[in-house]
Parts: C-alpha cells; sequence; structure tokens
C-alpha cells in the first residue's frame, strides 16, 4: 500500500461568540484538514492548526510523504521532525505536521485493518471520555448576543453549559480582568457549583507573587488546578513552593519533551496537558504516558480549537493511553463551535463525556458539502482564529500582566 495523494485544506468555522483571553481572544475557530489517499482507495484523516506557516509546512511535507507506507509512520516521524530539523528549522511546526500526517496514517491503517485507532496504540481501556466544559468571557457576536463580561453572566455561561452537555468538571479561563475581579468569579462559580471541580487558566500573565496570593485567597474554595498562572518553569517552581497546596499544571512553560526532565529538577508542575499535536501524535501521547508513569507526574489532555478530525483523534489517545484525562477530564473548546466539517455535523457530548468512536480508523469520515462550505470561509476571511485582541489589534500583550 503506497500513499498517492495528499490534500490539504484549511477551513474556519464560526463560534457562538467571540471568545476572550488573556493575550486576546478567538473570533472564529480554524484548522487545517489532510486528507491522504492511497493507491487502493482508502483516505486518511488528519488535522492540524490553521496558520500559513503550518499551511506551508504541510505541503512542503508532501515530497517524503506522496509515496510512502501508511503502516511507515517511524520513517516518516523521522523524515519530518527528527530533532536536529526540529532544533534548527521550524521547531514546534514539524510536530504539529508530522502529527497531522500521523493522525491520517493510523485512520488509514484502522480502516485496512477493519479496527479502531485505539485498537493500534495498544487497545482501547475506555470507551467515554469525560471532557471539561471550557467557558471564557465573550464579546457579543453580530446579533449583539452571547457576550460575557460581569460575574453573573459568567455563572450564567458555565450553567448553560452545564444543563446543555452535563459537565461535571469546568474550565475558567481567566487572564482577562484584574486577578481579584476573577477571584470573586471564581468563589461565585464555587457557591454555585460545589460538587463541580473547577480549574483555572490565566495563560501566564500573572507574576509569581500574584499567583501566589491568588492561590492564598482560593484556598478553601477548592481550586482543582490552577494551569499556568506565571509564566516560565521557575517561576511555577516559586509557586509550588510558596503555595505547596496547589496543585498546578501547564502546557505552555511545560509544553514538550524536553521540558520534563527540567520539570523534575524545578519541581515546577503536578499536571501535564498531553496535546498529540504538540508532542508529536497519538504515539507521541503514548511515550509522553509512559514517561508519565517513569517521573511520577499526573497527565491531562489539552485543548486547541479542534474541530471533528483531531477531536476523534484525542479520543482515541485517551481511550488507550492509561493515565492521559483519568484524574482529570480532557479539555474541550468542542461546544463553541457552530458547525463541523464531518459527517453528521458536530459529535454529540453527553452526560459531560465523548464516546470514542467505535468505526474503523478515526471512525469519522468528512463531509464534502461542509468542508468547502469552511474552506470557502477560510478563504474570504483568512485563518485568524486567534487576534491579539479581536476589538482592539493594537493592543499589546504584555506578560505579567498583573
Amino acid at each position: 500500500m503506497k500513499i498517492t495523494d495528499m490534500r490539504v485544506t484549511p477551513c474556519r468555522i464560526p463560534i457562538e461568540a467571540p471568545l476572550r483571553h488573556s493575550w486576546g481572544g478567538h473570533p472564529a475557530f480554524a484548522r487545517i484538514i489532510v486528507e491522504l489517499e492511497t493507491d487502493d482507495g482508502l483516505v486518511g484523516l488528519g488535522e492540524a492548526y490553521a496558520d500559513p506557516q503550518r499551511e506551508l509546512a504541510l505541503n512542503q511535507a508532501k515530497g517524503v510523504v506522496l509515496g510512502a507506507d501508511p503502516y511507515h509512520i517511524e520513517r516518516l516521524r523521522w523524515q519530518i521532525m527528527n530533532p536536529g530539523q526540529i532544533k534548527l528549522w521550524q521547531g514546534a511546526i514539524a510536530y504539529h505536521t508530522y502529527a497531522a500526517i500521523e493522525f491520517a496514517c493510523l485512520d488509514i491503517v484502522g480502516q485496512a485493518t477493519g479496527r479502531p485507532v485505539c485498537d493500534l496504540l495498544g487497545g482501547g481501556l475506555r470507551d467515554r471520555i469525560p471532557q471539561s466544559a471550557y467557558f471564557f468571557y465573550r464579546f457579543p457576536n453580530e446579533a449583539g448576543e452571547g457576550g460575557v463580561g460581569s460575574p453573573d453572566e459568567m455563572v450564567a455561561h458555565a450553567h448553560e453549559l452545564v444543563d446543555r452537555y452535563g459537565f461535571t468538571s469546568l474550565k475558567f479561563k481567566n487572564g482577562v480582568f484584574p486577578p481579584n475581579e476573577e477571584v470573586e468569579v471564581f468563589i461565585a462559580l464555587r457557591q454555585e457549583f460545589p460538587d463541580l471541580k473547577i480549574r483555572m487558566d490565566p495563560n501566564g500573565v500573572w507574576s509569581i507573587g500574584t499567583a501566589v496570593a491568588v492561590s492564598r485567597k482560593l484556598r478553601d474554595y477548592d481550586v482543582e488546578y490552577l494551569e499556568d498562572p506565571t509564566w516560565s518553569m521557575r517561576g511555577l517552581s516559586r509557586v509550588a513552593a510558596q503555595a505547596p497546596w496547589q496543585v498546578l499544571a501547564s502546557n505552555q512553560a511545560v509544553f514538550s519533551f524536553e521540558d520534563l526532565a527540567p520539570n523534575q529538577v524545578a519541581n515546577a508542575i503536578d499536571v501535564v496537558l498531553a496535546d498529540p499535536h504538540w508532542y508529536g501524535g497519538l504515539t507521541g501521547v503514548k511515550a509522553l504516558g509512559r514517561m508519565a508513569e517513569t517521573y511520577g507526574f499526573d497527565l491531562g489532555m489539552h485543548s486547541g480549537v479542534e474541530f471533528g478530525v483531531s477531536q476523534a483523534a484525542q479520543l482515541h489517545a485517551c481511550a488507550a493511553v492509561p493515565n492521559v484525562a483519568v484524574s482529570y477530564a480532557a479539555d474541550t473548546h468542542y461546544p463553541h463551535l457552530v458547525d463541523d466539517v464531518i459527517e453528521g455535523g458536530k459529535l454529540p457530548i453527553v452526560d459531560g463525556a465523548f464516546d470514542v468512536p467505535t468505526g474503523p480508523g478515526l471512525g469519522v469520515r468528512l463531509d464534502p458539502d461542509r468542508l468547502g462550505k469552511y474552506h470557502e470561509t477560510y478563504l474570504e476571511h483568512g485563518a485568524q482564529s486567534w487576534t491579539v485582541d479581536p476589538r482592539d489589534p493594537s493592543r499589546v500583550p504584555v506578560i505579567p500582566k498583573w
């Protein structure tokens, strides 16, 4: 079996309302869909973050992908993201390029063998993967609806997600307003949802002192974990030393294999957030799981505005890797999307969890009409799935902000 064609299609899908985070916001979600076709007619699907650099890197990778055997993913990994290239060439973009291609190759192998991708990773251990509701401050949409700014609006927004999808874990994306205001929001959320797990993520924009002060103020309010409260591994290690009761997580200061050993030395964080895009595919997440067993840290699952292809891939990883997203529900941006590019539209979330797709391969297929529609939207608007500030492009992000 050989790969005979590779199609790279960037798409942009609207979201319910523009999301805000500490550096800016998301006016929409954009991703790149990869299709690998074989000489016997199978089509495997992959997905990557969308921007011109990643699109270029994927198109450049065609030179090694075309003619390759989809079973030989280790050869492709070394051709696309060997350590020398990562150090000297594109860094994380090489990981993302390979991950999308690896998803598609595993999808092909799964279809050829009639097995779901989780079986190719060692076998599915779970058939349902709990998710954490990822809720944000939001600007109103074009219809003037969906804005979230006040504590009451944030609590109502969280209620909407819990009531609609049955989430039992909440992730409060903060770092938008002064920390004392966001402390009050967290307290309001805890009072409204006394039995749910609630985590916080200010994306590294607090100083060490602010992060410690917030941890002290919220010590009695059961913060599940505090994700990247300050920038740098050294900063996180100081927060850990001064607020030892607080579980700390990261996908910024600690977001690659090279960060794992320094994290052990610095004693910085407790929870590493896995992501098959950042760790070089589903086999990369499996390797990360083994390292977590060795070093003794916990694993969550990061979310990066996935469409259905990447969401399915992450579900297979969570199903097959024993220690990923078990103690901590996986993050998901998925409820904010208004549609998807896969057949049937969006994957359903029931009782706060996704079912792991059971069909061969990834278990999802593209809807050509939806793919075409959202590719046209991308051509009209560009990626623009992340901006410094969608209402004030001149605003410059500063770390730390507080």
